[in-house]
């Protein structure tokens, strides 16, 4: 009997992790810091906001000087954190929780994000943000390719706020609620995400 109890307790132990086994990605209270903490980790580790890049790989020339970081959002598989900063031009950048490894997936110029959110296998991230005209809008990412996917229709040169509303039914298919400010008329449509040309 003792045996099988073991037995049952390997099957456990290796079938389904305890939560604590899997890292959290947190922001410090004075969002200068991201706190990165796993098990059998003490202290947590740190990335800074002078770890970050200070030059943009996607727009040469272009300078970050964030005040802090804004938001950040762990993957679904625990493996990845996307964040963004606070600044004129604010970063949305990926980091690699095991290895800390930092990745500049985008530049916000003169706007700023409002929410992440990630496909339930964590191979797509959404990022909602509001740029300098004002008028919300959806970009997403593919995180193994690091390419840019875009909305398959042209809702952008309409007055219109676009926002993510949920992952539609087919992969990279993404639900969108889309309010035209001008007639106040709103529409919730399926969309998929095709990689940019």
């Amino acid at each position: 009997m003792l045996g099988l109890l073991i037995l049952c307790g390997l099957e456990l132990g290796c079938g389904t992790p305890s939560l604590s086994a899997f890292p959290s990605v947190d922001l410090s209270s004075d969002r200068q810091v991201l706190l990165v903490t796993s098990t059998g980790q003490a202290p947590p580790a740190r990335v800074r906001l002078q770890d970050l890049p200070t030059g943009s790989t996607i727009a040469p020339g272009l300078l970050f000087r964030p005040q802090g970081f804004d938001h950040v959002r762990l993957s679904p598989d625990r493996r990845h954190a996307a964040f963004s900063t606070v600044d004129h031009h604010a970063l949305i950048g990926l980091l690699d929780v095991a290895t800390m490894v930092i990745q500049e997936i985008d530049v916000i110029t003169e706007g700023e994000v409002s929410a992440f959110h990630w496909s339930a296998d964590s191979q797509t991230i959404v990022c909602d943000y509001t740029p300098a005209s004002g008028y919300r809008r959806v970009k997403a990412y593919d995180v193994e390719t690091g390419a840019d996917l875009v909305v398959s229709h042209n809702e952008g040169k309409a007055a219109t706020h676009i926002s993510f509303k949920s992952w539609g039914p087919q992969p990279r298919e993404v639900i969108l609620s889309v309010t035209d400010v001008r007639t106040n008329k709103h529409r919730i449509t399926a969309v998929p995400l095709l990689p940019q040309r």
